[in-house]
């Protein structure tokens, strides 16, 4: 599952990726990459995406309790 916060003009602010393995990993303008992955730097397309948005607090409120192994340890 990817969570992304994207802004008006689809460029992705906040990235958070879930796997079934309970592997999380997150990204975001401070932390664009590391040795697992990076930040997309794709453009997306607004119309594409509006089946699948959520309300900001959803977003909050689903990421809560997760723990990326890529922010964890200070990397």
């Amino acid at each position: 599952m990817f969570y992304l916060a994207i802004d008006e003009t689809g460029t992705v602010r906040q990235q958070v990726e879930v796997y079934s393995s309970g592997v999380v990993l997150a990204y975001d303008e401070q932390h664009e990459q590391d040795r697992y992955g990076r930040l997309t730097y794709a453009d997306l397309d607004l119309e594409e995406f509006l089946p699948f948005e959520i309300s900001w607090q959803e977003f909050i409120d689903a990421l809560a309790e997760l723990k990326p192994i890529n922010r964890c340890r200070g990397e």
